[in-house]
C-alpha cells in the first residue's frame, strides 16, 4: 500500500508542477502584452491642472474680474460657452466659443467629449481668459467622420490655482459638434 501512496502523490505533485508553469506563462503572457501590445491612448482626467496653461487662451474683453464668493476651502466657477463645436479634420482643430470668466475662483481644464471619447483637451484655463480653438488628441481625426455628433459635451474639470489639486466637482455642458473634412 506505500508504494500506491507514494506513486499517487507523485502524480498529484507532477500535476500541480505543470499547471504551475503553465500558470507563470499565461502571466508572463498578459504582462507582455500589456506592456507591449495593448492600445494606451485613453486620455485621463489629471488629477493636478497640466503645468503649461492653454496656448490658444486669450484675455476676455471688457472682464473685470470680481470674484464669486466663495467659502473658506471652496470654490466657484462662472461658465461662459456656446453649445456648437466645430472640428475641421483637415488641420485637426476643433473651432469653440469657451470663457472662465474673471469672477471664477478656479483653473478649469476643458475637454471635448464624443461618444464618450475624448477628443481635445485644453491645458489650463485661468479666470480671464476665453478658449476660441482647440489642437485634436493625437489619432484623434481617425474616431471621427463628417457629421453632426449630438450626443457630445464639454467636461469642464476644476482645478485649486494655489496648489493645482483638482477640485471634487466636475461639470458637464452638453453640445453640438459639427465635423468636417
Amino acid at each position: 500500500m506505500g508504494r500506491y501512496e507514494n506513486n499517487t502523490a507523485g502524480k498529484i505533485n507532477k500535476w500541480l508542477i505543470i499547471l504551475l508553469c503553465v500558470g507563470i506563462v499565461v502571466c508572463l503572457a498578459v504582462t507582455i502584452w500589456a506592456l507591449f501590445f495593448r492600445k494606451t491612448d485613453v486620455v485621463l482626467t489629471p488629477d493636478y491642472a497640466p503645468l503649461e496653461t492653454e496656448a490658444n487662451a486669450e484675455p476676455i474683453p471688457d472682464d473685470n474680474g470680481e470674484k464669486l464668493d466663495a467659502p473658506e476651502g471652496g470654490g466657484s466657477i462662472s461658465i461662459h460657452y456656446v453649445d456648437q463645436v466645430t472640428i475641421d479634420l483637415s488641420d485637426k482643430k476643433a473651432t469653440l466659443e469657451y470663457a472662465n470668466p474673471g469672477r471664477s475662483t478656479q483653473d478649469i481644464v476643458l475637454q471635448i467629449v464624443i461618444q464618450g471619447e475624448i477628443v481635445a483637451q485644453s491645458g489650463t484655463i485661468n479666470p480671464g481668459k476665453q478658449v476660441k480653438q482647440l489642437e485634436l488628441l493625437p489619432d484623434a481625426e481617425k474616431m471621427l467622420q463628417p457629421g453632426t455628433y449630438t450626443d457630445s459635451m464639454f467636461k469642464i474639470l476644476s482645478y485649486d490655482p494655489e496648489t493645482g489639486e483638482k477640485a471634487m466637482v466636475d461639470t458637464e455642458a452638453v453640445i453640438t459638434v459639427t465635423v468636417q473634412d
